[in-house]
């Protein structure tokens, strides 16, 4: 049988041509549009993205846990059943985009953003369903076939935007247009399974439904916390501020496709290892395999976080045009989440099973970022700022407090959670690397920001890899291993 990070691969290809594709779109909008134009489209996303979590009541996730567990005359009617009760509840979410249009208009004191929600109602409407599409096709053993619909359905969606915005299109228009991708999207989903499982029964179960909302709920509550947690910032600039200072703020806040594909794909290969190794009480296992995961994802998440730090404004002139500079301050605060990330500590609670410590760290972090962005944005240096420093802050209180229910769990000490010692030697290794090429930024500060971005990037690749090869923190053998296993290892 294939080893998890084969399996892994092709979600995680497919996931990483979603978020390229969506990093490619947002690079044409921020030159196309106009900043106010922007504002209102990342603002119908960000609706979008937020109340997601809420209307997929768990569904999608736990089709994982079910649908390897049913005999080939249930799945259809499991199947059938998860996605009725989607459609409807997605039906419901687009009604709300249509009813509540005008309250959302005055929340955000955007004129024109009612007119944005109706043209877009049918989008949420119609995704929730198909975002079964994914998690079915893993649990069916078609990974691959995930990957590939996931990225093509990414790709496709973003080819329709660019050729809409340069055929000179309104933003209505653009999101009717998606409108119409979704219902053709969502056509030929529902028309394939139909297809395939033709001469399966269906017989409605409401007790199976019963029993399976069951599982599911508690974990889409989980599921909404953390998504409101990391989007409340956004909410609450979009209620405070322009529409303008919010697309600077959202441009600010985007998160390299890179670091996210490759986390999800650590997490995917780790926390089955976990799981075994905790079933067979095998201790020193877990910490070998938490430990070798910190460690490799440190080699390439310091150096990143501190070049990024550095080059932060010329990549975002690159990304969004000189219209987005003053993103570099919102981007360098949401940077400190990236040393953070060398972890999914939810995740390693998850593999001991003790998800309601993962329910209460997403609600902890919810309300902290709440009351500290209340306070942080009223104080006058920081401005919109305060919303993101508030998120990063209670992002680290989640991460503290999710260990400190591990090492309660498995009778660890603090410093037997991480490899502390080794984790301190990389992040030095990266930030006196970061030398020659703090003192070049101000050379070249004056070329373009590609040829800064070559630059500044050459001359820090060199740095670390000397130092780290002198030092022995961060052999270049090492990092490129590092590579390997979390992306290509089979």
């Amino acid at each position: 049988m294939a080893k998890l990070t084969t399996q892994a691969g092709g979600v995680s290809l497919g996931r990483g041509i979603a978020a390229v594709s969506g990093l490619a779109t947002a690079m044409v909008l921020s030159r196309l549009m106009s900043v106010e134009d922007y504002g209102s489209y990342r603002q119908v996303w960000l609706l979008f993205f937020t109340l997601v979590p809420i209307f997929e009541l768990g569904i999608p996730p736990s089709v994982s846990f079910f649908l390897p567990q049913l005999t080939s005359d249930k799945i259809k009617t499991y199947l059938i059943q998860n996605a009725s009760v989607l459609l409807f509840s997605g039906l419901l979410l687009g009604l709300a985009f249509f009813a509540f249009g005008q309250r959302l208009e005055d929340l955000f004191s955007n004129p024109g953003l009612v007119r944005y929600l109706r043209a877009f109602a049918l989008f949420p409407a119609l995704t929730l369903s198909y975002n079964m599409t994914e998690n079915t096709l893993i649990a069916l053993g078609r990974a691959g076939t995930a990957g590939l619909v996931s990225g093509s359905s990414a790709v496709i969606q973003a080819i329709l935007i660019l050729t809409a915005v340069t055929s000179g299109a309104s933003l209505e228009q653009i999101l009717l247009l998606l409108s119409a991708w979704a219902l053709l999207r969502w056509s030929i989903a529902a028309g394939t399974l139909f297809h395939f499982s033709r001469r399966l029964r269906f017989s409605w179960d409401w007790r199976s439904l019963g029993a399976n909302l069951r599982f599911a709920l508690p974990m889409g509550a989980a599921m909404m916390a953390a998504i409101l947690a990391r989007q409340l910032d956004k909410i609450i600039i979009s209620s405070s501020f322009t529409t303008a200072q919010f697309a600077i703020y959202a441009n600010g806040s985007y998160e390299i496709p890179l670091i996210s594909v490759l986390t999800l794909s650590v997490t995917a290969v780790l926390v089955p290892a976990l799981v075994r190794a905790h079933s067979g009480r095998d201790i020193p296992e877990i910490k070998r395999l938490w430990h070798g995961s910190a460690r490799r994802t440190a080699w390439l998440f310091f150096p990143a976080f501190v070049f990024l730090f550095i080059a932060a404004k010329p990549l975002m002139i690159f990304l969004f045009s000189e219209k987005y500079t003053d993103s570099v301050f919102v981007f360098r605060v949401f940077l400190f989440l990236l040393p953070l990330r060398i972890a999914l500590y939810s995740a390693f609670l998850r593999a001991l099973g003790n998800t309601r410590s993962i329910l209460i760290s997403s609600l902890g972090a919810c309300t902290i970022s709440v009351i500290l962005a209340v306070i942080l944005i009223k104080v006058h240096p920081l401005g919109y700022l305060g919303p993101a420093i508030a998120s990063v802050l209670a992002s680290y209180w989640a991460a503290w407090f999710c260990i400190r229910r591990t090492i309660r769990i498995l009778d660890w000490s603090w410093r037997e959670y991480f490899p502390w010692k080794t984790l301190s030697a990389i992040m030095t290794v990266a930030l006196v690397s970061a030398l020659p090429a703090f003192g070049i930024s101000y050379l070249v500060e004056n070329l373009t920001s590609f040829l800064q971005l070559v630059i500044l990037g050459g001359s820090y690749a060199i740095s670390y890899l000397v130092v780290g090869e002198l030092s022995g923190a961060a052999r270049p053998r090492e990092w490129l291993e590092a590579i390997h296993d979390l992306i290509a290892r089979r």
